[in-house]
């Protein structure tokens, strides 16, 4: 049946030549241009379906954020349906919750899902607690790094003064000559003027809040240049206001968040003294602010004529004398205003987070303290495309902005490295194909049969973009490394196909009573049609494994597989049509077929073909033995290789995180973060790089402003590799004292933390009660394994005890002044944290209103304890006397997953194998583990946890692979025998790819299992096409079973076969020649196996198979040809009775 529908295809295809022609090139024009369409990515879709909710709780600290807040949320989402795990932060004041569901689900359901459990919860958080859904954003999400920071130039000068003043701007103090030249250039400056040393040496900066000027000093050899710039608090408003609400209309823009630079507010800062004098308590101030700062509206008058009145009440404070004059209380006859109790500015919110943004200008860096913007795409999302847009509207918007504001924002983009490893890989296809075409012509020597050889890697190729755009997929490194793994392979059935023909034509020329051309074209395509349907079954099969791949390798290698086999088959559809009706239309009346000669090459590896053969016929046994001595020896070395996961991405771009102990300030965490900066200014290959340190508002990411993320661009062109310049960061950053440091890549880190929900390709996680116990435990286990080969960046997560400052309630002394916790508690949140009581209208843009104790009251402890509390029935009291005020400590943060504490472990791995480092990690804790308190546990878990699943899966698999493909053989010709000698050349392949690795220093990853799969296809195509003319030759020619006929076969078959074995090689190199080079990194291992596989398995093909198959497969052959003999054509009984 099979046989007839094959038959058939090949028929219609002779039969309608015009037609498949036609067909050929419509799929060539339609197919390019939908290619020209499709998305492309650096990576298939890897977003692993994630909810993370964020909730605020000012004021809590992370013991009572875990007991009020994070414990009852994790209860009610743990068990609901699809959820996978639980991991929770509990900081000061907020709470993240990282909800993981399985692979495949609906990321809206889930939300959904999340929703409705936190809908349940919600009664058990404390009052006015209220969780968010952060945005859907893709886990590959952070697509681009924008840098907006101030820098002067010509048309920001003021003017200029001789001298140096660096000595006086560095003690933060204005000479008063430079104070006289302000006045003489008709520029006022007040008394409250503050200067700032900014990290590009020789610059001070200078804001005057009264005035609202901001100044850039800039010390050259001829004098002070003095610029007229933009002030960190302007920068920030254009930054919320203008530039992100640009970048949010963006198609596929998910999140933009902003830190740096001062937030605006309208700040009331209370002088607790006038609040005593007055007699105003801290709860009338806010009363007054928010009654008058409202608008109302009074409905419609309708009664004027023809037109109806919208009745507005506008009562909103727009500026700092308004905010004055709020009336707080009348007493006396006399208004108290707000002026006249408070200062009222408009000053900086309270910073969490910082950034910096340096971009190398020739030999020197150009920026300092910025705004920072990262941009989050959507699941999805086109990122070249979102790219463009974006960096199309920074241009727009540049032209509009102050002439010293710099948008830089090629600091970090995704695109670049999209664009780097599309076309790494593009050139690597390209060459790939153009050594295919050189190899076929040194073969055939014949133009014209190279040229319908060669037909079949456009069509497949387009045939294949057509099924991409068809799915929805999209051209990435893997899909296109699929096609560059296939683009050898896509010739094979045409060469075979073709040299049959040729081969078949020439002998019909030389017959005394030749054939009609077309029915030799359609028997020699029908001779060889079993060998090339059943290969192609095979090395499709044998793919199949991929798909039931789960994870993140899963999404990797699907897109692989999926463009592979569907090439592949494209060039099976394309030898069974277009090649049969090319070869009859340019071969079958070319000129000189009958003088064709082989060339010389071919007949000396004819020559040497044959000699090899009756040499290991003749000593078979030892051949045999020889073999299974290098199968072993083989198995032995990949024993003993080391395992990694996935090998290293070369991005162009590195990822420092600097940790310093938490309970560091925010101003040392940027002292620490400029000596950082500058040593990687020393380093060539940084193009430019953006620090934020802290958390910015909005993001998930609960970091402690003494946690810094430094992202830098390198230089593609570099001449050193990756690790060197890994290798270089951490050795100039490893003499910076009291910084713990690690180095990687933001991809990388972005898919550690996928996988693990850990920043490292190795996470500890170790579980308990006790945060002390956790704490020590962990840090025994860290000088336990510090010292480890490949252990790198080690680091105990910074879960630490740190000072707070304890406001003690004490009951007994509230009822002597009538006073409740509440009323104490709710002065000392305001007077120190501060409560936002309003918000004051600029136009669209609204700005928070704060009401807080003014600096000075808020310093020390003595301070506090002096602050009055006004009393429910007259009078005051001091907040020492109902409060014990003292120095205490907690925790900085508290994480939690499986519904217990715990604390983290984590380290990166380099120069040896991911999986053997873990190993010892094991052993080394062993005896700490052994002596854990009961219920205390370690679990481990990151990229090797991936490794041991993946390669778990693909052994399972691929032992179900090897039972379909002896069963499709066994199909194909009847005989256990036979299939078994075929797949002989699995193990022959085997010893190939395992050489390989070992020569090239490569560890044993995925992609080199993958590979391998890869390569159990294309070898057993050999062994088919072998064994097939063995029995051909006995079925139809006249040959026995003698030594003469398996010498013959060999050299029949020497040209198809290695022509096959070739170009699948040959295609690959441009690969296997590219280790690190962006893009190729995963390909470069399957390339090398791949490679490795073919020169054993070809070379081993005319020694081991004619040894073997005279030895143990002549006699199963004989039977398979004698049952065909016998064997009766089943026709229905009209067919019979004609016959």
């Amino acid at each position: 049946m099979l046989a007839a529908f094959l038959n058939g295809i090949i028929r219609f295809a002779l039969r309608h030549r015009m037609l498949v022609a036609a067909m050929a090139t419509f799929v060539l024009l339609f197919g390019g241009w939908q290619i020209y369409q499709l998305p492309i990515d650096v990576f298939p879709d890897l977003n692993r379906p994630r909810v993370v909710v964020m909730i605020e709780a000012p004021g809590l600290a992370p013991e009572e954020v875990e007991t009020l807040i994070t414990f009852p949320v994790e209860t009610a989402l743990n068990g609901a349906s699809g959820v996978q795990a639980v991991r929770t932060t509990s900081s000061v004041g907020i709470a993240v919750i990282y909800v993981e569901f399985d692979w495949g689900t609906d990321i809206y359901n889930d939300r959904q899902i999340v929703a409705e459990r936190l809908a349940l919860a919600s009664g058990q958080l404390p009052e006015g607690i209220k969780p968010q859904l952060a945005p859907i954003s893709s886990i590959m999400g952070q697509i681009m790094i924008v840098g907006m920071y101030s820098e002067p130039n010509d048309a920001t000068w003021a003017f200029a003064i001789r001298g140096n003043y660096s000595k006086s701007l560095n003690t933060r103090v204005l000479p008063d000559l430079l104070r006289r030249s302000f006045a003489d250039n008709d520029i006022s400056l007040s008394d409250q003027v503050s200067i700032r040393v900014q990290q590009v040496s020789n610059r001070w900066s200078l804001s005057d809040p009264d005035t609202g000027l901001h100044f850039t000093f800039v010390q050259t050899q001829r004098g002070l240049e003095v610029h007229r710039t933009t002030s960190p608090m302007e920068m920030r408003t254009l930054a919320d206001w203008v530039v992100r609400q640009q970048m949010l209309t963006v198609p596929g823009v998910a999140q933009v968040f902003v830190m740096g630079g001062d937030r605006k507010q309208f700040q009331v800062l209370v002088n607790p003294q006038l609040l005593v004098k007055y007699g105003v308590t801290l709860h009338e101030v806010e009363l007054a602010l928010k009654q008058s700062n409202q608008n109302a509206t009074g409905g419609y008058l309708d009664e004027q004529g023809p037109n109806e009145y919208l009745v507005r009440a506008l009562g909103r404070v727009h500026t700092l004398r308004e905010l004055g004059e709020v009336v707080v209380k009348h007493r006396d006859g006399q208004s108290i205003m707000i002026r006249q109790i408070a200062r009222v500015e408009e000053g900086a919110q309270v910073k969490r987070g910082d950034s910096s943004a340096y971009a190398r200008q020739e030999n020197t860096f150009v920026g300092g303290d910025a705004v920072v913007l990262t941009v989050n795409k959507q699941p999805g999302a086109d990122t070249r495309d979102a790219t463009l847009q974006i960096t199309s509207i920074l241009a727009r918007l540049e032209d509009r902005l102050p002439k010293d504001v710099t948008l830089a924002s090629d600091l970090y983009q995704q695109k670049a490295f999209i664009d780097l490893a599309i076309a790494n890989v593009v050139e690597a296809l390209r060459d790939g194909g153009l050594l295919v075409v050189i190899i076929l012509f040194l073969f055939l020597l014949n133009f014209r049969t190279t040229f319908i050889t060669l037909t079949a890697i456009p069509l497949s190729l387009v045939i294949t973009g057509l099924v991409f755009h068809l799915f929805g997929l999209s051209i990435n490194t893997m899909t296109l490394g699929g096609l560059a793994v296939a683009i050898g392979e896509l010739v094979d059935d045409a060469i075979v196909d073709v040299e049959n023909i040729f081969r078949r034509l020439r002998e019909n020329r030389l017959r005394s009573e030749p054939k009609a051309a077309l029915l030799v074209v359609f028997q020699a395509s029908v001779e060889i049609r079993n060998s090339i349907v059943f290969g192609t079954m095979i090395v499709v099969l044998v793919f199949i494994p991929l798909f039931a791949l789960g994870g993140m390798e899963g999404r990797l290698f699907t897109p692989l597989g999926i463009a592979y086999i569907v090439s592949i088959l494209s060039s099976l559809l394309v030898s069974l049509t277009v090649t049969p009706m090319l070869s009859y239309w340019l071969l079958s009346k070319a000129r000189g077929m009958v003088h064709t000669k082989e060339g010389f090459l071919l007949r000396l590896l004819k020559w040497l073909t044959g000699f090899l053969i009756r040499g290991s016929l003749r000593v078979s046994l030892l051949i045999l033995l020889g073999a299974m001595l290098a199968v072993g020896f083989a198995g032995r070395v990949a024993w003993q290789l080391e395992n990694d996961f996935l090998p290293p991405f070369n991005e162009g771009a590195m990822q420092v995180n600097v940790l310093l102990p938490p309970g560091t300030s925010l101003q040392k965490s940027n002292e620490i973060a400029a000596v950082v900066e500058r040593r990687l200014q020393e380093i060539d290959e940084v193009l430019g790089f953006v620090r934020k340190t802290g958390r910015a508002e909005l993001d998930e990411h609960a970091e402690g402003v003494n946690t810094s993320e430094i992202i830098a661009s390198l230089n593609p062109h570099s001449t050193r590799s990756r690790q060197q310049i890994l290798d270089d960061i951490r050795d100039r950053l490893g003499d910076i004292p009291g910084i713990a440091f690690a180095a990687e890549q933001p991809l990388a880190h972005l898919i550690n933390h996928m996988i693990s929900g850990v920043k490292a390709q190795v996470a500890i996680k170790l579980y308990g009660d006790d945060l002390d116990v956790l704490r020590r435990s962990a840090e025994q286990m860290k000088t336990a394994i510090a010292d480890i080969p490949g252990v790198k960046d080690l680091l105990v997560e910074p879960q630490v005890i740190i000072p707070q400052m304890r406001i003690q309630i004490e009951g007994h002394r509230l009822k002597q002044f009538g006073l409740t916790r509440g009323d104490i508690t709710e002065f000392v949140e305001t007077a120190m944290h501060g409560k936002v009581v309003s918000a004051i209208l600029d136009g669209q843009r609204t700005f928070d209103l704060l009401v807080r104790m003014d600096e000075s009251y808020r310093e020390d402890m003595a301070t506090l304890k002096r602050l009055h509390i006004q009393l429910p029935g007259g009078g005051t009291t001091r907040l020492g006397s109902v409060a014990t005020i003292y120095q205490g400590g907690g925790p900085n943060k508290i994480t939690r997953e499986q519904v217990r504490r715990r604390i983290l472990l984590q380290c990166n791995v380099a120069d040896r194998g991911l999986v053997d480092v873990v190993k010892e990690i094991k052993q080394r804790l062993k005896p700490i583990e052994t002596a854990l308190p009961e219920s205390y546990f370690i679990e481990y878990g990151g990229q090797f946890e991936s490794q041991q699943s993946a390669s778990r899966m693909i052994a399972i698999l691929f032992c179900i692979s090897l039972i379909g493909m002896f069963l499709v053989l066994f199909t194909m010709f009847r005989s256990a025998n036979l299939a078994l000698q075929v797949m002989v050349a699995l193990p022959m392949a085997f010893i190939g790819s395992v050489a390989a690795l070992s020569l090239t220093g490569q560890t044993l990853t995925v992609a080199a299992m993958v590979g391998f799969i890869s390569l159990c296809g294309i070898a057993s195509r050999n062994g088919i096409l072998l064994i097939n003319h063995y029995l051909h030759l006995v079925r139809f020619e006249g040959e026995g079973w003698t030594r003469e006929m398996i010498v013959r076969a060999g050299k029949d078959r020497l040209a198809p076969v290695l022509m096959t074995a070739l170009t699948s090689g040959i295609g690959l190199l441009p690969l296997a020649m590219a280790a690190g080079e962006p893009g190729k990194e995963i390909l470069y291992p399957v390339a090398t196996v791949i490679i490795g596989g073919l020169i054993s398995s070809t070379l081993l093909e005319f020694l081991v198979r004619p040894t073997l198959f005279w030895k143990f497969g002549v006699n199963a052959a004989r039977r398979v040809v004698e049952a065909e003999r016998r064997e009766v054509d089943l026709v229905e009984e009209i067919q019979a009775a004609d016959v």
